[in-house]
């Protein structure tokens, strides 16, 4: 703790010997500095003034010292005049110890204050310390502190945060989310967690999951809420792509048996509620075994890479081609009867039948058999694809690249 210094004009001297010896006992080590303008005393420095001898251009700065004003007839009139200007006491010069109680009233709120200070500014530390933002705010959502990670992730100095409203600092698109979630947490007093964007300080949004949790004020009112920021962006990203793996096919990028699953009985559903045709496709490449035992795994699934590629060459738009496993595939064709399938799927057959996949040693040609049936009304998918599964073995019998339709 700094020494106590009282600041006070020259014509209070004889009362300053006699606070002098009242406080020797309760404040040992007090400073007593004459002044004769209030500006030489420092900003929440003490001052020890005469009312008479206060210059006009001595009140500005009142407020920001703490000044006690000493008057000859004291009122409590006079007392409010005084304390409106911003002294923190007005007390009558003819009362010794009143004035040393009010000088050691003073200290005691000054180290009061002071080790506030210092414990606020420990907890700022520990915060700071804390890599992950946090902020707080009080029952008017108006931020009251945060930490550096805080302020650094929406790039504003802490100045430009704390007194401001979440409208000052974020999009108003995205402070309004902020804002109703912060009422709905307020209202509810509890806690509370959630998901959002957030603008980073480069400009790129983040995905981020708030924990936040109100506080109250020791009368038991709300005094706000205090909050923390995970950023889950990477985890949420790992999470899309793994829900994607899960459903496409690692070597041909198509959907794989998963999603055929969930992509066919959507269109079921529609099909049956809309009364639209939907029809399916079950295809094979022919003699795929004999590309594997002459050129190997390797050039087998580059060969699988080309047979997908060809075929989305020529699918329509809706059309959604799924690789079932090995070299069977299966399509589904939205808003498709039975004689449009079997074109799209005799001009599948006629496209394969000219292609060649060139390699460094070798020339790759394939032909495919496909199995062709539109799914009636009622028809389950599992018996649909089954009767396709039929077809497509017929024309396998009948002597491969070909199209067979199932008989429904």
């Amino acid at each position: 703790m700094s020494s106590f210094v009282v600041h006070y004009d020259d014509t209070l001297r004889p009362l300053v010997e006699s606070l002098q010896c009242t406080l020797k006992e309760y404040l040992p080590g007090t400073l007593w500095a004459p002044v004769t303008k209030l500006e030489q005393v420092r900003p929440g420095g003490f001052a020890l003034l005469s009312a008479e001898h206060i210059r006009p251009e001595d009140l500005p700065l009142i407020a920001a010292r703490c000044t006690l004003v000493l008057v000859k007839d004291w009122s409590l009139n006079l007392c409010n005049e005084w304390l409106n200007r911003g002294a923190s006491a007005c007390l009558s010069d003819e009362n010794v110890e009143k004035l040393a109680a009010e000088l050691l009233t003073q200290r005691r709120l000054q180290e009061a204050a002071s080790a506030a200070r210092g414990d606020g500014e420990i907890l700022q530390a520990v915060i700071d310390a804390v890599p992950v933002p946090i902020f707080y705010k009080d029952e008017h959502h108006i931020y009251r502190g945060c930490n550096v990670a805080f302020h650094e992730f929406i790039g504003l100095p802490q100045e430009k945060v704390v007194g401001h409203s979440v409208f000052d600092v974020a999009p108003a698109d995205l402070a309004q989310r902020y804002y109703e979630a912060d009422e709905t947490l307020l209202e509810q007093r509890g806690c509370q967690r959630y998901e959002a964007p957030v603008r980073y300080a480069d400009g790129s949004f983040r995905d981020i999951e708030f924990h936040k949790a109100v506080f109250f004020k020791p009368d038991g009112r709300v005094g706000g809420q205090v909050g923390v920021m995970l950023d889950v962006t990477e985890r949420n990203q790992l999470m899309h792509k793994l829900e994607k793996f899960s459903h496409t096919d690692p070597l041909t990028g198509t959907g794989n048996r998963r999603e055929f699953d969930a992509v066919a009985h959507r269109e079921l559903r529609r099909h049956r509620s809309k009364q639209m045709a939907l029809s399916l496709l079950v295809m094979d490449v022919d003699h795929f075994k004999q590309i594997n035992d002459t050129w190997g795994h390797p050039v087998g699934d580059q060969a699988l890479r080309f047979l997908v590629d060809q075929c989305h060459s020529q699918l329509r738009e809706n059309d959604r081609l799924f690789r079932a496993g090995g070299e069977e595939f299966f399509m589904v064709l939205p808003q498709t009867d039975v004689n449009q399938a079997r074109s799209v799927a005799d001009r599948l057959c006629a496209h394969m039948r000219k292609q060649v996949l060139r390699l460094d040693d070798a020339e790759i040609r394939m032909t495919v058999s496909i199995g062709v049936i539109e799914l009636t009304r009622g028809a389950s998918l599992e018996d649909a694809l089954d009767l396709a599964d039929q077809a497509l073995y017929k024309a396998k019998r009948e002597g491969r690249d070909r199209v067979s339709v199932a008989e429904t």
